[in-house]
């Protein structure tokens, strides 16, 4: 028995070392083409990184057969399904191991596995340590409705991207960048995507902020990483979105003159300046603060060129609703032109919002298309806030509340100066304003002083209603109207000098107490003028009163029809 078991512990042993050394070799060899490819390159990989790498290339397998419906060779032909002398079994399974590596070879899976691990690729990389490029933009001017104002104004800046050899035969300073300034939600990352794309430049996109870390000279060395990697990918557009956060006034003080953002911004000032009029890198700064920008960034021959993207006007907005209704199903009642009146003073991310949320309300209540109700809705929400819950007011209080809204609307439709009255609305789900009218945003920023007149009579107007009705018992939903009126009141006479005086000296107390007098006699007078209009309108409010306390909703065009059916002598009051 002990000699059996020595007979197979070496007949074991010998199989083994025969295997081993048939295997130690084959081992010896890889690991020198692996030390040999290590020391060629400037990147050690690991062997155990190496094994899980082909691990993984061996997992994507796929059959000839879905080889040869999904794919093409070189020469557009069809690659071999099956072979002339294999099994139907062979056929559905013959597998190829990763057809990017055709001969499966260990110097090629070196090869591509060093290039994976260390990042190396071709000259015109796309992406930097800190930062990405986008080489194909998607976006043209046709995607951004409207603005032809601005586009106009940036037409030519395409042209210095695209023939930017053009101009060096020329003694002309070409701007090296311009700003695009408005408030927010106005479409000044989606110009800079178009500008792009229009000229079929690389398009880098940064933001202020990247530049601000808690280290010391982080900030200066990602401008220059930036302006580098820009120059060896030209033509290419630089976009720096929140521009204020680099780009920020500099301090005089000297305790913070030399801190981080200073010593940021001062490389980027230098970038601007560094690099030559024709090296077709264009830099786009987007701000909705352009006023703490600082004056060296601005000054001729670095940003020079200043847009202004404010709210859309009509056309615009007539042309941005259409780009976003589109595959969004609705209803005959939608009209664009609804829309477009309602939206006013709208930016174009709230028009694109107002359009989405009606869509989705659509959808939450089982219908495949929007309507009016839903626009008008969403509107609401948009304007004065929602709550789930609606307020649990009385009757009595409910129906002072659309007195007070009346008392607004009908003298702002007898005003000539002020602007036009839109609707009224009684809303129970607003958190702070169950009921509001709404009228068209001032479309310029002068006013003159009949307008800012009858805008005090049209504040008044809804306690004056109040007063008319119920006496003494009135509400505190007048709280807001009185404090913008007292406030618009001192503008008219201290500011606009639209008092008995131009200017009122304001360190003397006697002259206070002229002020004051001149402030109390403006919202007398206003008060008297809508005084007059509300008590001759009473049977007009009184008729419409249960109307809108059944309907909550009012359009200006429902009430002057009413008005002119039933009291046309209301029309006739004339308040200026």
């Amino acid at each position: 028995m002990i000699s059996l078991q020595i007979t197979l512990g070496a007949v074991l042993l010998a199989i083994s070392l025969g295997f081993l050394s048939h295997l130690v070799p084959q081992k010896i060899q890889a690991l020198d083409r692996l030390y040999a490819f290590r020391h060629n390159n400037r990147y050690p990989i690991s062997w155990k990184y190496y094994e899980d790498y082909i691990k993984r290339l061996k997992s994507i397998n796929i059959t000839e057969r879905d080889q040869a419906i999904s794919e093409t060779d070189r020469h557009g032909t069809l690659k071999e399904v099956r072979k002339e002398n294999s099994t139907p079994s062979e056929q559905e399974l013959h597998i190829i191991i990763n057809p990017l590596f055709e001969n499966n070879d260990e110097e090629s899976l070196l090869s591509a596995l060093f290039k994976r691990h260390s990042g190396s690729g071709s000259k015109n990389r796309k992406k930097s340590k800190h930062f990405s490029m986008i080489s194909d933009i998607p976006y043209t001017f046709d995607d951004v409705g409207g603005y032809k104002e601005v586009k106009d104004e940036i037409d030519q800046c395409i042209d210095l991207l695209q023939n930017y050899t053009k101009y060096a035969r020329f003694n002309v300073r070409t701007p090296k960048g311009l700003i695009f300034e408005g408030p927010p939600g106005n479409g000044k990352t989606l110009m800079a995507k178009a500008l792009a794309g229009e000229c079929k430049a690389n398009f880098i996109p940064v933001s202020g902020a990247e530049f601000q870390e808690k280290y010391v000279g982080v900030g200066a060395s990602r401008i220059r990483e930036l302006f580098e990697f820009a120059c060896n990918n030209k033509p290419c557009i630089i976009f720096i979105d929140e521009i204020d956060a680099v780009g920020r006034k500099r301090s005089n003080d000297g305790e913070s003159s030399s801190n981080e953002r200073d010593n940021t911004l001062n490389e980027l000032l230098v970038a601007l300046d560094g690099f030559k009029n024709t090296t077709g890198v264009f830099v786009i700064g987007a701000t909705n603060r352009a006023d703490l920008l600082d004056s060296a960034l601005l000054r001729p021959g670095r940003m020079d060129k200043r847009v202004y993207i404010g709210n859309p006007d009509e056309t615009t907005r007539r042309h941005i609703t259409s780009i976003h209704i589109k595959g969004k199903p609705h209803d005959k009642s939608i009209s664009i032109e609804h829309i477009v009146d309602s939206t006013n003073g709208f930016s174009g991310a709230q028009i694109e919002n107002t359009l989405n949320e009606a869509m989705l309300r659509a959808i939450r209540n089982n219908r495949y298309e929007f309507n009016s109700d839903d626009i008008n809705t969403v509107l609401n929400r948009i304007l004065v806030g929602y709550q789930p819950s609606e307020h649990q007011f009385s009757d009595h209080i409910i129906e002072q509340i659309v007195i007070h809204e009346l008392g607004h609307a009908v003298v702002g439709m007898l005003c000539n100066h002020h602007t036009k009255m839109r609707k009224i609305v009684i809303n129970m789900h607003s958190p702070t304003s169950p009921g509001y009218t709404l009228f068209e945003p001032s479309t310029g920023g002068i006013n003159t002083r009949d307008a800012l007149f009858e805008h005090l009579m049209v504040l008044l107007a809804g306690r004056i209603a109040e007063e008319s009705f119920y006496g003494i018992s009135v509400t505190t939903g007048a709280i807001s109207d009185f404090e913008e009126a007292n406030k618009l009141a001192q503008k008219m006479i201290l500011h606009y000098g639209m008092g008995k005086e131009v200017i009122y000296p304001t360190m003397s107390d006697a002259y206070r107490e002229k002020i004051d007098n001149e402030v109390h006699d403006l919202i007398r007078h206003a008060y008297e003028y809508s005084d007059f209009i509300i008590r001759n309108s009473r049977k007009l409010i009184s008729y419409v009163m249960p109307i809108l306390k059944k309907s909550q909703y009012m359009s200006a065009e429902e009430l002057l029809d009413i008005a002119r059916e039933k009291f046309p002598e209301v029309l006739l009051l004339h308040p200026l």
